[in-house]
């Protein structure tokens, strides 16, 4: 598991950050983000590692959902702070780290296809 949670800055846009937020994730509520905006708390969350069959299926990538929201908040003008493991990261290690995951499964997938080949 590699948790990756997001404070966001309090100012005017609260609106437009609550609107992006719930497009992400439409169960959480409306007053509990803009709570969490205002006591500075976590306001979203996502584990980079997560897996579910039916997403895989349906070809949904989370992972790149949650990215694009952070692009999105920022474009709309909120000043997050990230935390990876709970530690304060910058949005470039995240994307490093992102990375990562990605050429890593690449590679098992690489690897276990040549393991069938080979049976």
């Amino acid at each position: 598991m590699s948790i990756v949670q997001i404070k966001i800055e309090r100012d005017k846009n609260i609106v437009k950050y609550i609107t992006l937020i719930r497009k992400f994730n439409n169960t959480l509520p409306m007053t509990i983000i803009k709570s969490n905006i205002e006591s500075k708390n976590y306001v979203i969350h996502h584990d980079l590692y997560a897996y579910d069959v039916v997403d895989d299926l349906l070809n949904i990538d989370h992972t790149a959902r949650f990215r694009q929201l952070l692009a999105d908040l920022i474009t709309a003008g909120a000043k997050l702070q990230i935390y990876c493991d709970e530690e304060q990261c910058t949005l470039e290690y995240l994307d490093n780290r992102i990375t990562a995951m990605r050429e890593i499964e690449k590679e098992l997938q690489l690897e276990m296809d040549r393991a069938l080949r080979e049976e």
